[in-house]
């Protein structure tokens, strides 16, 4: 997977235990186009400290442009962003 760090919108629902669990996200690729993926499968959940920001790290798959692929998304949780962080 390849870091890309880029600001998106996601749809998420919430758990008993507070945490978001994201359900589709939309993000532009560098020739502008739009795409939407809808969270098929999250593979684990990981709570990290990165640069003293809390923020949960989704490992996820999905497909993407018709193919299965794994992604990281990273919720920052005191700024309340997502973003996808490796594809």
């Amino acid at each position: 997977m390849k870091i890309v760090a880029k600001s998106i919108d996601v749809i998420a629902t919430f758990s008993d235990n507070k945490k978001p669990i994201p359900y589709k996200f939309k993000f532009f690729q560098d020739s502008g186009d739009k795409i939407e993926v809808y969270v098929d499968k999250i593979v684990t959940v990981e709570e990290s400290k990165l640069a003293g920001i809390d923020t949960l790290i989704y490992t996820c798959e999905s497909k993407v442009l018709d193919e299965s692929r794994l992604y990281q998304l990273k919720y920052v949780i005191g700024q309340y962003r997502w973003e996808l962080y490796k594809i």
